[in-house]
Protein backbone atom coordinates (compact mmCIF):
# COMPACT_ATOMS: atom_id res chain seq x y z
CA UNK A 1 0.00 0.00 0.00
CA UNK A 2 1.86 2.84 -1.41
CA UNK A 3 -0.59 6.00 -1.71
CA UNK A 4 -3.01 4.75 -4.09
CA UNK A 5 -6.47 4.39 -5.03
CA UNK A 6 -8.44 2.04 -4.40
CA UNK A 7 -11.54 0.66 -6.85
CA UNK A 8 -15.13 0.30 -6.03
CA UNK A 9 -17.13 -3.08 -5.91
CA UNK A 10 -19.53 -4.19 -8.52
CA UNK A 11 -22.18 -2.92 -6.89
CA UNK A 12 -21.69 0.86 -6.74
CA UNK A 13 -25.26 1.52 -5.86
CA UNK A 14 -24.41 0.56 -2.25
CA UNK A 15 -22.14 3.24 -1.67
CA UNK A 16 -23.62 6.28 -2.87
CA UNK A 17 -20.58 7.77 -5.00
CA UNK A 18 -19.82 11.41 -4.10
CA UNK A 19 -20.85 14.00 -7.03
CA UNK A 20 -18.04 16.40 -6.17
CA UNK A 21 -20.62 19.16 -5.25
CA UNK A 22 -20.38 18.71 -1.85
CA UNK A 23 -18.38 19.90 1.08
CA UNK A 24 -15.34 17.83 1.21
CA UNK A 25 -14.53 16.37 4.31
CA UNK A 26 -11.96 13.40 5.01
CA UNK A 27 -11.78 10.73 7.11
CA UNK A 28 -8.99 8.08 8.53
CA UNK A 29 -9.36 4.41 8.60
CA UNK A 30 -7.11 3.60 11.07
CA UNK A 31 -6.57 -0.90 11.05
CA UNK A 32 -4.62 -3.18 13.09
CA UNK A 33 -4.59 -6.79 13.12
CA UNK A 34 -6.45 -6.18 16.14
CA UNK A 35 -9.11 -3.45 16.09
CA UNK A 36 -10.43 -0.68 13.31
CA UNK A 37 -10.62 2.72 15.30
CA UNK A 38 -13.82 4.18 15.56
CA UNK A 39 -15.46 6.96 17.61
CA UNK A 40 -18.54 8.07 18.91
CA UNK A 41 -19.33 11.53 18.10
CA UNK A 42 -20.10 13.45 21.52
CA UNK A 43 -23.82 14.24 21.32
CA UNK A 44 -22.80 17.98 22.10
CA UNK A 45 -21.71 18.41 18.11
CA UNK A 46 -24.30 20.18 15.88
CA UNK A 47 -23.66 17.46 13.17
CA UNK A 48 -23.66 13.56 13.46
CA UNK A 49 -23.83 13.64 17.08
CA UNK A 50 -23.95 10.34 18.89
CA UNK A 51 -23.60 8.70 15.66
CA UNK A 52 -20.46 5.87 14.98
CA UNK A 53 -17.71 7.24 13.03
CA UNK A 54 -14.36 7.33 11.67
CA UNK A 55 -12.19 10.24 12.84
CA UNK A 56 -12.20 12.85 10.39
CA UNK A 57 -14.21 16.15 9.91
CA UNK A 58 -14.42 19.51 6.83
CA UNK A 59 -11.40 20.45 4.81
CA UNK A 60 -10.37 23.93 6.23
CA UNK A 61 -8.56 26.00 3.81
CA UNK A 62 -5.48 25.53 5.55
CA UNK A 63 -5.33 22.02 4.30
CA UNK A 64 -2.88 21.17 1.83
CA UNK A 65 -4.98 18.28 0.74
CA UNK A 66 -7.19 15.76 1.78
CA UNK A 67 -5.16 13.80 3.24
CA UNK A 68 -3.94 16.34 5.48
CA UNK A 69 -7.22 16.79 6.44
CA UNK A 70 -7.83 13.11 7.71
CA UNK A 71 -4.50 13.42 9.32
CA UNK A 72 -5.40 17.11 11.18
CA UNK A 73 -8.37 15.78 12.41
CA UNK A 74 -7.70 12.71 13.55
CA UNK A 75 -4.89 14.03 15.47
CA UNK A 76 -7.06 16.88 17.09
CA UNK A 77 -10.15 14.14 17.88
CA UNK A 78 -8.27 10.98 19.14
CA UNK A 79 -4.32 12.25 19.28
CA UNK A 80 -3.25 9.97 16.99
CA UNK A 81 -0.64 11.25 14.27
CA UNK A 82 -0.01 9.63 11.26
CA UNK A 83 2.63 11.48 10.00
CA UNK A 84 2.38 12.95 6.43
CA UNK A 85 4.81 10.32 4.63
CA UNK A 86 2.81 7.22 6.08
CA UNK A 87 1.54 4.69 3.38
CA UNK A 88 -2.14 5.18 2.86
CA UNK A 89 -4.62 4.50 0.26
CA UNK A 90 -7.66 6.62 -0.87
CA UNK A 91 -10.71 5.06 -0.98
CA UNK A 92 -13.61 6.78 -3.12
CA UNK A 93 -15.48 9.54 -1.90
CA UNK A 94 -18.64 8.81 -0.69
CA UNK A 95 -21.97 11.44 -0.10
CA UNK A 96 -23.85 11.99 3.25
CA UNK A 97 -27.51 12.88 3.27
CA UNK A 98 -26.20 16.25 5.27
CA UNK A 99 -24.61 17.22 1.58
CA UNK A 100 -20.57 16.06 2.42
CA UNK A 101 -18.49 14.38 -0.48
CA UNK A 102 -16.04 12.73 2.41
CA UNK A 103 -12.89 11.02 1.11
CA UNK A 104 -11.74 8.40 3.33
CA UNK A 105 -8.20 7.00 3.83
CA UNK A 106 -7.19 3.88 4.66
CA UNK A 107 -3.61 3.59 7.03
CA UNK A 108 -2.48 0.16 8.52
CA UNK A 109 -0.41 0.14 12.02
CA UNK A 110 1.05 -2.61 13.72
CA UNK A 111 -0.77 -1.57 16.74
CA UNK A 112 -2.81 1.22 17.80
CA UNK A 113 -0.41 3.87 19.81
CA UNK A 114 -2.17 5.84 23.78
CA UNK A 115 -5.08 8.14 22.07
CA UNK A 116 -6.79 11.01 24.23
CA UNK A 117 -10.61 11.53 23.25
CA UNK A 118 -11.33 15.14 22.61
CA UNK A 119 -14.03 15.78 25.05
CA UNK A 120 -15.58 18.17 22.88
CA UNK A 121 -15.74 16.37 19.75
CA UNK A 122 -15.65 12.37 20.52
CA UNK A 123 -17.76 11.01 23.43
CA UNK A 124 -15.88 7.99 23.46
CA UNK A 125 -13.10 6.13 21.20
CA UNK A 126 -14.06 2.19 20.27
CA UNK A 127 -11.72 -0.10 19.39
CA UNK A 128 -13.85 -2.42 16.61
CA UNK A 129 -12.33 -5.77 15.99
CA UNK A 130 -10.56 -6.33 12.87
CA UNK A 131 -12.03 -10.03 12.68
CA UNK A 132 -15.48 -8.40 12.70
CA UNK A 133 -14.75 -5.39 10.68
CA UNK A 134 -13.91 -8.27 7.64
CA UNK A 135 -16.61 -10.44 8.19
CA UNK A 136 -18.79 -9.55 5.48
CA UNK A 137 -22.04 -11.42 7.20
CA UNK A 138 -22.10 -8.87 9.61
CA UNK A 139 -23.41 -6.24 7.65
CA UNK A 140 -26.80 -6.15 6.66
CA UNK A 141 -28.35 -4.37 3.64
CA UNK A 142 -30.45 -1.36 5.89
CA UNK A 143 -34.19 -1.52 6.24
CA UNK A 144 -34.01 2.81 6.46
CA UNK A 145 -31.65 3.87 3.66
CA UNK A 146 -32.25 1.64 0.65
CA UNK A 147 -29.67 -0.19 -1.14
CA UNK A 148 -27.25 0.49 1.81
CA UNK A 149 -25.40 -1.41 4.25
CA UNK A 150 -25.85 -1.32 8.05
CA UNK A 151 -24.10 -3.22 11.06
CA UNK A 152 -24.59 -3.09 14.91
CA UNK A 153 -22.11 -4.18 17.36
CA UNK A 154 -22.18 -3.95 21.28
CA UNK A 155 -25.56 -1.92 21.69
CA UNK A 156 -24.32 0.84 18.54
CA UNK A 157 -26.04 1.03 15.23
CA UNK A 158 -23.25 1.77 12.77
CA UNK A 159 -24.85 3.05 9.53
CA UNK A 160 -24.76 5.61 6.72
CA UNK A 161 -21.53 6.92 5.36
CA UNK A 162 -19.68 4.81 8.05
CA UNK A 163 -20.82 1.39 7.34
CA UNK A 164 -20.47 2.15 3.77
CA UNK A 165 -17.39 2.69 4.49
CA UNK A 166 -16.34 -0.15 5.79
CA UNK A 167 -17.97 -1.90 4.13
CA UNK A 168 -15.82 -1.14 0.51
CA UNK A 169 -12.77 -1.80 3.00
CA UNK A 170 -13.41 -5.08 3.94
CA UNK A 171 -14.40 -6.06 0.66
CA UNK A 172 -10.81 -4.70 -0.69
CA UNK A 173 -8.89 -6.06 2.12
CA UNK A 174 -10.32 -9.47 2.19
CA UNK A 175 -9.96 -9.04 -2.23
CA UNK A 176 -6.05 -7.76 -1.83
CA UNK A 177 -5.51 -10.76 1.14
CA UNK A 178 -6.80 -13.58 -1.34
CA UNK A 179 -4.04 -12.27 -3.76
CA UNK A 180 -0.69 -13.11 -1.58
Amino acid sequence: MNNETLTLLPHPERYRLASGKGRQAAVMLIMTPEHILLIERSKKTPQHGGQIALPGGKWETDDQSLWHTARRETWEEVAIDIGDQHPYASLPATATGTGFDIHPFFVKLDYLPKMVPDNREVQQILTYPTSRFLNLESYQMSQTERGYVETDWQGHHIWGATARILYLAAHIVIQENMKT
